[in-house]
């Protein structure tokens, strides 16, 4: 267990809401803001009650690393974000806060097109040296958790406490992260409840985290959608898997898009833009397999015939790496990425 003192359990308290970095800077920075007390809250330009109940918050304890804005390890890209949290607090490795980082997020009720390539896009991240960010709901999220996880790190951003689990079916999901080297992160106290308003509050956190966000599938006002607003915001990168047009999971996504976010079109071309690293060779005739090239295409792609591509894609559906969807289609399986980097 860790304290939290009494000042910034006032700041995640009567701070929110407003930018505390930016109520910092108006009286000489973070340091200067927590040790002169109330004088200092008022000055910054809080009403004298509000500065009075935060300066006299008790301090309580967390399960976490709590990684305040005065603390070194906080994270640099949240530091001057308007909807930064006050404290971090951080269950898992705090080596997860460092390097390249990219959030995958969107709606709960995916297809099953949108979860494997959630899978393909997670774990080539994750492969290739990305933390993966995202928000552990169920859908989307949960599988760009689990593929990040199998083959490198992935970070959780909660909407509550870390005393909650939401949903209560991802308990174990969440225990494998941490125990897989990744993290769990919140800047709600240990023991905030999840509420629905708390949720929107967290959204900016997962792609303050970020270099970029990548949204798969989201629905008409969806979480992912406000994810990929404040990721605009922030001056992050917004990619957008585009969807079918009158599909439920694609209205968010074509809205993006209409907006300006950028096509995502092969995963890829994406991850060798974003981080540097070649496509495999086998990957290159599997990822126009994905996109909806015919067998057929892919024979003439990859200069083999389609009755031995066709035997050897039987195989890999058998261990998980393809999945078969109907009318003749193939999209990623939940061993795509590590299957893949071993025979590529």
């Amino acid at each position: 267990m860790a304290w939290i003192s009494g000042f910034w359990v006032g700041a995640m308290t009567f701070g929110r809401g407003q930018s505390v970095w930016e109520l910092a800077q108006k009286v000489g920075g973070v340091s200067e803001l927590e040790r002169g007390g109330e004088d200092a809250l008022v000055a910054a330009g809080l009403r004298p009650d509000v500065a009075r109940a935060w300066d006299r918050s008790l301090p309580v304890t967390t399960s976490g690393e709590p990684l305040t804005m005065a603390d070194p390890r906080y994270p640099a890209r949240l530091l001057g974000l308007t909807e930064a949290p006050p404290v971090l607090i951080v269950e898992g490795d705090l080596r997860c806060l460092e390097g390249p980082a990219w959030a995958v997020v969107g709606t709960r009720a995916c297809t099953a097109y949108g979860a494997s390539i959630t899978r393909h896009l997670a774990g080539r991240l994750a492969a290739s040296g990305a933390v993966v960010v995202s928000g552990l709901a169920r859908g989307i999220d949960g599988h760009a958790h689990r593929a990040a996880m199998a083959v490198g790190r992935t970070i959780a951003v909660l909407g509550h406490g870390l005393g909650s689990t939401s949903p209560a079916s991802h308990r174990t999901l969440r225990s494998q992260i941490v125990r897989n080297g990744g993290a769990v992160v919140t800047g709600f106290l240990d023991d905030l409840h999840p509420r629905p308003h708390t949720f929107p509050q967290r959204n900016p956190w997962i792609s303050g985290l970020s270099d970029g966000v990548v949204v798969v599938e989201a629905g008409h006002r969806s979480g992912a959608s406000i994810t990929a607003r404040a990721a605009a915001d922030q001056g992050r990168d917004v990619v957008v898997v585009p969807g079918q047009i009158g599909a439920p999971q694609s209205v968010g996504c074509l809205r993006l898009l209409r907006d300006g976010a950028r096509v995502l079109w092969d995963v890829e071309e994406f991850v060798y833009d974003i981080l540097g690293e070649r496509p495999r060779p086998r990957a290159q005739w599997l990822a126009a397999l994905f996109a909806g090239s015919t067998l057929d295409d892919v024979s003439t792609m990859a200069r083999r015939p389609s009755s031995v591509l066709l035997a050897e894609l039987s195989v890999m559906e058998l261990d998980g790496t393809v999945t078969r969807l109907p009318g003749h289609r193939f999209a990623p399986g939940p061993r795509f990425v590590t299957a893949g980097d071993a025979a590529g």
